[in-house]
């Protein structure tokens, strides 16, 4: 089921399951690329392309959609078990209300008394999207991990 809106963003604003076509794993591949450290949570190498298979085969997230604006893919956007809401869209479609809408489609098409945003500390472009959404901080979290 698709969901259309012609809200803040330029033309019609579409999200398709990620679940229900393979078409779009090379989409998805390629956002992943354009991610800077900083965009980063989960991890710090980039996958090779069968790993990155492998992980959308697996359905990790309860929904994940892709972003389309008048049917072109332009990000992605998913919601974990946790109710977190992770999005992404492609750099050359940035700043033009692609993830405004998208959040706002997601929270009505999944509706809930809260959502959480899970945003590296590094990333504040992020942050002042989420905050200008009426998201707000609630903890920092810390990890001690091998980085290698």
């Amino acid at each position: 089921m698709a969901t259309r809106t012609r809200g803040g963003g330029e033309g019609v604003i579409e999200l398709r399951s990620v679940y229900r076509s393979s078409d779009y794993t090379r989409f998805l591949y390629a956002l992943l690329s354009e991610r800077t450290p900083e965009q980063s949570i989960s991890h710090k190498k980039m996958p090779s392309f069968p790993d990155h298979e492998t992980f959308v085969m697996s359905k990790p997230y309860v929904a994940w959609y892709m972003v389309l604006a008048d049917g072109r893919p332009v990000g992605s956007i998913y919601l974990s078990k946790d109710r977190e809401i992770g999005v992404t869209i492609a750099q050359a479609d940035q700043g033009r209300g692609y993830g405004k809408e998208a959040v706002r489609l997601l929270m009505t098409r999944w509706p809930g008394d809260r959502f959480y945003a899970n945003i590296n500390p590094e990333n504040k472009r992020s942050i002042a999207f989420f905050e200008g959404l009426g998201f707000s901080l609630v903890q920092q979290t810390y990890i001690h991990a091998d980085r290698s």
